[in-house]
């Protein structure tokens, strides 16, 4: 059996970027011998219902939690740790989601602080660089213990230096590094 969990699963609740159903990742995940998955859908948390069906149809266990593009272009997903954080999170959402209008998500990095007690944040980091590092610091200085950054291919040339140089700066900035898909 695996410990690996995949922490950024985005299903069809996603549109237009996830494609499977939470039942057919669920049965996936069971096949790979996954304990457990994060369904972290875009802006939306309308796929948790499923996956917790999913969850007790095939028993690899539900970790419920949202994705959230920020106006700045950073990405970040976000987990919660009890259930008053899960409140936390659908409201920030809502915060968004009435900002943005029909359909959208419209979240500044200001928008999380507020938010943020209980919450696990994974910061999906674009490049190597000063901007992601930068973005490191304001993570640990919202989020502090439960601040982590994704590691992670982008099936491209030179992933291999890119995530040698995230794992440092993720060590440079004191903020634990995950592995995703």
């Amino acid at each position: 059996m695996t410990h690996y969990v995949e922490l950024q699963v985005l299903t069809h609740f996603s549109l237009l970027r996830g494609a499977s159903s939470p039942d057919e990742l669920f049965a996936a995940a069971a096949v790979l011998g996954y304990p457990a998955i994060g369904v972290s859908d875009i802006g939306t948390v309308a796929g948790v219902v499923r996956a917790w069906e999913a969850q007790k149809a095939t028993g690899v266990r539900s970790i419920a939690g949202t994705r959230v593009d920020l106006s700045c272009g950073r990405r970040l997903l976000l987990y919660p740790t009890d259930r008053p954080a899960w409140s936390r999170i659908t409201r920030l959402l809502t915060v968004g989601k009435k900002r943005a209008g029909k359909g959208g998500c419209l979240l500044h990095w200001h928008d999380l602080e507020p938010w943020s007690e209980g919450v696990v944040a994974i910061l999906l980091p674009h490049e190597a660089d000063e901007e992601n590092l930068a973005a490191l610091k304001d993570l640990k200085a919202i989020y502090g213990r439960r601040a982590y950054m994704a590691l992670f291919q982008r099936r491209r040339p030179g992933d291999a230096v890119r995530i040698d140089v995230l794992a440092r700066q993720a060590g440079g900035a004191a903020v634990r590094a995950v592995v995703t898909g």
